[in-house]
């Protein structure tokens, strides 16, 4: 199927490379949109995306590409930023921000393997969740209150055997009203790694462990999982099955669904690696998968694919019709990013890297042009 869209924005990065999402995606701040193109970042308006530099007042001249902004704007918006100008968002320093008035005031420096995302509290106030990454998952992620005039109860995640965190955390995702699914591996055995979900309701202290259904002889381990959320009852998991570490062997594209009282498994084509989701307001699921040309090992050249999931369950995959016309072959998508009722996607070329293009199904009236 065709999906129609318009084209938003072009930007020309200054450093050539693969537009990762350390420096190119988007951000939900509430209802303000922002695309960031590296250290520039531009504002949906309604019409169309417009440059917006005073988003870097207070900010150091150094880095301030962005790992995560979260809360709502312009009451509670924050920010962990690098500050040393590194894309690897594994081993950056960075810092935690803030939104005053009219710029960003620096709370704390993070860790070189901190990750910071949201967790709101239900009650209007925010918090947030932070992830200690060593590697592939983190093995200590912990709640915080980021509001002092907030009295909650503060989560804590289950705890092991050994005292330790129970899950090796991958992923987290919260929403509005306060409920927040926190995805991890549960290394039940030494080669055989359960992933697990472990579910927070609002005003509770301890969440509700979940292990997610296998599909039937599958490779040990989930790996380059995806986790997304449209309401407490519409929740996805999607990944891979895989021999780690070298991946040799044959994968299993998985995809599993939370519908508010059990986890099932949903049908979903093979094929898929490294597979980005996101849910819309109608419930359709999108996939955004590199794909693996057939080769077990990770693929050295990108290619794509964008698949759609109708609330009936029918899938299609889809290609982009931009009133030049249809995208071709050679054109990657690398981001895909639901906002209210709209999607949003950034692609490139093998040939030009550094020129990143940006479609929508919202109404655009111009595109934006952004210089390195």
């Amino acid at each position: 199927m065709e999906l129609a869209v318009s084209l938003a924005a072009e930007a020309k990065l200054a450093e050539p490379g693969c537009p990762c999402a350390a420096t190119v995606g988007f951000h939900s701040l509430g209802r303000k949109l922002l695309f960031q193109a590296e250290r520039r970042y531009a504002e949906f308006d309604g019409r169309r995306l417009v440059l917006r530099p005073e988003l870097t007042r207070g900010l150091p001249a150094q880095g301030f590409t962005a790992m995560t902004f979260f809360g709502d704007w312009p009451a509670s918006a924050w920010a962990q930023l690098r500050e040393d100008g590194s894309w690897d968002s594994g081993h950056t320093q960075g810092a935690l921000y803030r939104w005053e008035k009219d710029r960003w005031r620096r709370v704390r420096a993070t860790a070189a393997d901190e990750q910071v995302g949201p967790w709101y509290r239900g009650d209007g106030s925010v918090g947030a969740i932070v992830h200690s990454f060593n590697g592939e998952y983190s093995a200590r992620s912990v709640f915080t209150s980021l509001d002092p005039r907030s009295r909650g109860v503060v989560p804590k995640l289950a705890r092991g055997a050994d005292g330790g965190q129970r899950l090796l955390v991958v992923a987290s995702v919260a929403l509005a009203s306060g409920h927040l699914f926190v995805l991890g591996l549960d290394p039940k055995t030494p080669r055989q790694d359960i992933p697990t979900v472990e579910r927070f309701t609002p005003g509770q202290e301890t969440g509700a462990l979940e292990a997610l259904p296998l599909p039937p002889q599958s490779p040990p381990r989930l790996e380059w999982h995806s986790l997304a959320a449209r309401s407490p009852a519409d929740v996805y998991v999607a990944g891979v099955f895989a021999d780690p570490p070298e991946h040799l062997g044959p994968t299993v594209s998985y995809l599993a669904h939370w519908n508010g009282a059990t986890w099932s498994l949903l049908d979903v084509p093979q094929g898929l690696w490294a597979p980005e989701i996101s849910v819309a307001e109608d419930g359709t699921l999108w996939i955004l998968s590199d794909t693996s040309d057939a080769n077990p090992a990770p693929p050295h050249t990108f290619t794509s694919q964008l698949l759609r999931r109708a609330p009936s369950g029918d899938w299609a995959q889809v290609r982009l019709r931009a009133p030049s016309g249809v995208t071709t072959a050679d054109m990657i998508l690398s981001h895909i990013f639901v906002h209210g009722s709209a999607i949003w996607l950034t692609g490139f070329t093998e040939a030009q890297r550094d020129r990143v293009l940006v479609w929508t199904t919202a109404p655009v009236d111009a595109t934006l042009t952004i210089s390195p």
